[in-house]
Order: C-alpha cells, then sequence, then structure tokens
C-alpha cells in the first residue's frame, strides 16, 4: 500500500513483509538497545581548492537536511511495529530533526562509535572532522547497502552544490518522494497468486539447509551476551587485485563468486575438526533495483530495502573451482518476473519461519557473505571540481552483529577489491576476524593465480 496522507502534516504506510522480516531479525537486539543487522556506510574524503578552506562541518549538516527534502524516507519512523510515519517539518521542526540525527564527533573514532550506537528512530549521519570521515547509519529494514552508498553520493552532491537555502525550500513537496515497500514496487509483476505461494514456499525451504551447516569456532561459552559490534577491514593492492580480476576472467567466474569459494573455504579453515563433513550454506544476495521499472530502479528509492536472497549449500569435499562455479552458477541466474511476482508470499514466509522459531534456539555460527560488487556504479570518485570538490578516498561500512553470526562485506573500489568482516566482540576477538580476512585473501591470490 502507498503512503497515505492522515492530516495535513502526516504521511503513513504500513511497513512491507520484506521489511516486517528484516525488523524481526533486527528486534532480536532491541533487549540490548541495539539493532541487530543495522548498516554502517562509511566514505572518507578529501576537500579539494577552496572547499578545505570552508567549514566542512556546517556544509554538511546544511547537505543532510537538503537530503531529507530528496530522500524523506530517511526521517520517517516506526509506529506501534507495523506503521511508517513520516511529518512534515516546519524549519523548527527540521532543526530539531537535524540537531537530533547529525553529529560531530571529535574525540572518538568511527569505531568507538559503531560500538556504541544504541536503536534510534531515523536513519543518522557522523561527520568525523579529524579524519575526514562521514558515517551514515541506519536500520537495514530502512535501506540497503546499495541504497546506503547512493544516500552519501546524494549527500556529497548537496554538500558541493552548498548554500542550500533549506527553509526555503518546499516542504511538503517532498512526500511524493516518500520510499515505497519492494511489494509495492514490484506489484506489476505480479502473475496470479497460485504459483506466487507455491514459489514462495520454495524460497522458505531453502533456509532448511541452514540446518546441520558448518560454523566457525567461537572461545565464547554458551549463554554469553552481546557484547559491542566490530567491523576489520582488509583492503587488497591494486596489484593484487588485477590479478584477482585477470583469474577470474581467464576462469570464466565473477569476482563475487570467487570471493564466496573463498569465503567458504575459510569457514571450514575456522570450523571444529568434528565439524569437517558438513555442508557450508550461505546467502545468495540480489539487488532487486536492476529487475524493476523506473522509478524504482533509479536512484529515488535509495532509502527502502531492495534486497533479497536465498539459501544455497555446497558439500564440504567440493573444491574451490567446483564451489565457485557453483557460486557463479546461482549469481547468473537472475531474478525472474516469476521470482518478484511471489516476493511477498516469500517474505510472508520467513516472517512465520522466524516468528515459530524457539527463543532459546541458537544463532549460527557461519561467516556469510554481502557483496556490493563496483561501488562507482553508486557513488563516484571525485564531487565538483578540482577548485571546490572532494576526492573520495575510501568507502567501507558493514552490518552491526549482535550474535555469532559473522557477516563478509565484499566490493570493489578505486581499483581495489576490499574486504571488511562484521562480527561481535563478545564472541570472537579482532586478531580472530583479522585472520579470518587474511586467510580469505590468501586463498584468492592462491586459487587465482
Amino acid at each position: 500500500m502507498s503512503w497515505s496522507k492522515v492530516s495535513e502534516q502526516r504521511y503513513e504506510r504500513p511497513l512491507g513483509e520484506n521489511e516486517t522480516f528484516i525488523k524481526l531479525l533486527g528486534d532480536a537486539a532491541r533487549p540490548f538497545n541495539r539493532d541487530h543487522w543495522a548498516m554502517n556506510i562509511i566514505v572518507s574524503v578529501t576537500p579539494l581548492g577552496s572547499l578545505a578552506q570552508e567549514n566542512q562541518a556546517s556544509l554538511f549538516r546544511e547537505a543532510w537536511k537538503a537530503l531529507r527534502f530528496r530522500h524523506p524516507t530517511i526521517a520517517a519512523y516506526i509506529v506501534d511495529e507495523t506503521q511508517y510515519v513520516y511529518d512534515i517539518p516546519d524549519i523548527a521542526a527540521l532543526e530539531n530533526w537535524a540537531t537530533e540525527t547529525f553529529r560531530v564527533v571529535e574525540d572518538k573514532t568511527i569505531d568507538e562509535v559503531i560500538a556504541s550506537a544504541t536503536c534510534v528512530p531515523y536513519s543518522t549521519m557522523t561527520y568525523f572532522p579529524k579524519t575526514g570521515e562521514l558515517l551514515g547509519h541506519s536500520q537495514h529494514w530502512r535501506t540497503d547497502g546499495v541504497g546506503g552508498l547512493i544516500l552519501i553520493d546524494d549527500l556529497l552532491d548537496l554538500t558541493v552544490q552548498g548554500a542550500l537555502d533549506t527553509s526555503a525550500l518546499p516542504w511538503g513537496e517532498e512526500v511524493v518522494r516518500l520510499a515505497p515497500s519492494v511489494e509495492e514496487a514490484a506489484s506489476s509483476f505480479i502473475i496470479s497468486e497460485e504459483p506466487d505461494k507455491k514459489l514462495g514456499q520454495e524460497l522458505v525451504a531453502t533456509f532448511g539447509h541452514t540446518a546441520g551447516a558448518i560454523g566457525i569456532v567461537s572461545p565464547a561459552p554458551v549463554g554469553t551476551m552481546p557484547g559491542s559490534a566490530c567491523i576489520r577491514r582488509l583492503h587488497l593492492t591494486e596489484e593484487e587485485t588485477n590479478v584477482v580480476l585477470q583469474g577470474c576472467k581467464d576462469r570464466n567466474l565473477s569476482v563475487t563468486a570467487a570471493a564466496h569459494a573463498s569465503i567458504a573455504g575459510t569457514n571450514y579453515t575456522f570450523a571444529a575438526s568434528e565439524d569437517q563433513k558438513k555442508h557450508y550454506t550461505s546467502t545468495i544476495r540480489y539487488s532487486l533495483r536492476p529487475f524493476l521499472p523506473e522509478p524504482y530502479s533509479g536512484r529515488q528509492c535509495a532509502s527502502t530495502i531492495f534486497t533479497t536472497g536465498w539459501m544455497f549449500p555446497v558439500s564440504s569435499d567440493s573444491s574451490w573451482l567446483d564451489r565457485a562455479k557453483a557460486y557463479h552458477g546461482e549469481y547468473r541466474k537472475g531474478i525472474s518476473h516469476a521470482y518478484i511476482s511471489a516476493h511477498r508470499e516469500y517474505a510472508t514466509g520467513l516472517c512465520s519461519l522466524l516468528r515459530s522459531l524457539p527463543e532459546d534456539m541458537p544463532s549460527p555460527t557461519d561467516v556469510d557473505i554481502s557483496s556490493l560488487g563496483l561501488c562507482e556504479r553508486l557513488i563516484a570518485r571525485e564531487k565538483g571540481t578540482a577548485e571546490r570538490g572532494f576526492c573520495i578516498d575510501r568507502i567501507s561500512g558493514g552490518l552491526d552483529m549482535m550474535n555469532r553470526q559473522v557477516v563478509c562485506h565484499v566490493w570493489t573500489f578505486r581499483d581495489q577489491l576490499c574486504l571488511n568482516l562484521a562480527f561481535n566482540d563478545a564472541f570472537y576477538s579482532r586478531e580472530e576476524a583479522d585472520s579470518f580476512l587474511q586467510t580469505v585473501k590468501d586463498s584468492l591470490l592462491y586459487e587465482l593465480k
């Protein structure tokens, strides 16, 4: 259902099924005042020319307010667990929202801010003037990695434009850009109800592959409470990245499939000896954006979650190349109209599955994968001009993990293959995380040399 006007200043819509599923996952950490799977998108920027002499904190804050006009869903919030609400602000309300959601931090690092994050109703942006970094933080039910990068790219656009009088914007007109749920965006693909239900049930059934699957060893005893969300980083050099790219080309593999195969193998390296015969199950993730019609396939819907995926197993006795080819085949399948048509049924089934799980069920302990691919498709290397602009030096990020599962984020930016590991420090040490990433890198370079 699309957004509806319920008063002169308020618009509402129900959460979609996919948003509800991701929110159920996130709410598992609510007893700790945290949001499981909350998203962090980080960019490191260098001001160019005259911009280096300007008050960048003030510029970013004004751009953040203007970004709300372009992407108003960053300021929407949840009421009664099921209803999305957006309030058209007056100038005072806009300033209050900016004060609540935009911060300048000089006495902490990004890692420290991520580690101490708590539940908040909106998306937030934090600027670190000492390091020239921006941290975009959002609940995962509000957006995804693709959308998060687009939002920061647009923020930098607005910052370079500068001197935008947000008080003069036609507030109220922005509601036409409130983002829909993926189910609404996909409504034109609905074929018929019965096939949708059957395919949706088949997709839910792929989660059965998680039963009895391999995981990595955690030294933390049963009953350990979650600690701080952490991200560790390992970026290959341009030379190392070229080895991976050429090796993938020679073997007719995508970089994501190759990285997936190395992450699978590294799960076995870090698993207990008695688990070595178990299969490894992970997620084949897709962005639905390229498969949807305009405007849903474009940048306008950055602040909504348009991701999907299913679970896919590989056996313990398969080789690295066997796994890479299997993953490549899955990623090559693409998304059909029938899949999109079935997505509401799929998400509804996942919600039912989550609600049926026992409260004391142990969390998975595997390292999964999430790939953003070539990030220059989403965020430019430079903004503005050499006389007044930004150089985007590095991008990074990862999910807030509040259980024993770990996610390896993979992407390429500025000709470097980047690996980030998102985990919780109550269950794994930073040294273990660094070792895992190094093993993935070593595997990639060995298999693709």
